[in-house]
């Protein structure tokens, strides 16, 4: 993810360096892919952390002594 992320700048500054009108339209769709890249990994990785966090809740929650059976839908 971070990876994508600084290639995505380098791209970027590429293009704001770039002279000719090819490079400038190469440098922005490699720019814009390296982005794409980061945002979908991000996204992945936030809904992995907010996916494992659900399951220490719904753990602790079992395992309370007032808490539903296990294998039971509230």
């Amino acid at each position: 993810m971070v990876i994508f992320f600084v290639l995505g700048l380098v791209s970027f500054a590429a293009h704001g360096m770039g002279d000719g009108g090819e490079a400038l339209i190469i440098a922005s769709i490699v720019s814009g892919v390296f982005f794409t890249c980061f945002l979908i990994l991000f996204t992945v990785y936030w809904v992995g952390y907010l996916l494992k966090g659900h399951a220490i809740w719904l753990s602790e929650r079992e395992a309370e002594p007032g808490g539903p059976p296990a294998g039971q839908q509230p």
